[in-house]
């Protein structure tokens, strides 16, 4: 279990067993935003299950069946949430699932010491508002560049497992060609020896 009490990025790669559900619990404080993206990166049709339960158990977002998901929420309540992959529909294939967990506390630090240029300590103000922006931008650029990363690879996986299709397909067409032209050549061995047999009972 993660404990979130500030601005952070959890990111965190999970497999799926067949007829299984994995479940991941953040302890969360209220008025708190949280973000969370998800991706199925390998394993059968890439899709997956996935819900979210607040403190009191009660769900809060679902997901049936989904290749890659993305829910925003704004905490009511400080608890432990529950975040949840279930592959229960899937008897046989196993998935692997890369997830990011986004929080932001939704307040900025301002200058705590007294001023006596009221006009300075706004700048200041807006200063650190601007700073915290900046870092809550950087936050989910983070995000984004490791939902890339995981797309990419799935990618990769699905090419890789398309061109062995392929490469096997073609195998069979090429064993297949072999078969028929060795087929056509007997066949025509046999007719032109019919042909001379014939021949010759002719002339007998």
């Amino acid at each position: 279990m993660f404990s979130l009490k500030s601005k952070a990025v959890v990111s965190t790669q999970s497999t799926g067993a067949p007829r299984k559900e994995q479940c991941f619990y953040e302890d969360v404080q209220a008025n708190f935003d949280v973000e969370i993206d998800y991706q199925v990166v390998d394993g059968g049709d890439l899709d997956i299950d996935f819900s979210v339960f607040d403190s009191s158990l009660k769900r809060i977002a679902m997901d049936r069946r989904e290749s890659f998901g993305s829910h925003q929420f704004q905490v009511k309540t400080s608890g432990v949430y529950k975040f949840c992959f279930s592959n229960k529909f899937s008897k046989l294939t196993s998935k692997t699932v890369f997830m990011d967990v986004y929080v932001d506390d939704g307040n900025y630090e301002e200058d705590k010491e007294a001023s006596d240029d009221a006009s300075m300590q706004t700048g200041i103000t807006i200063l650190n508002k601007q700073v915290d922006n900046i870092k809550n931008y950087l936050f989910k650029t983070q995000v984004q560049l490791q939902l890339t990363k995981a797309q990419r690879n799935k990618d990769q996986k699905i090419q890789k497992s398309n061109k062995t299709r392929v490469d096997r397909w073609s195998m069979v067409q090429c064993v297949f060609m072999i078969l028929m032209a060795t087929v056509q050549v007997y066949l025509l061995k046999q007719l032109f020896k019919e042909d001379k047999t014939q021949k010759r009972q002719a002339r007998i």
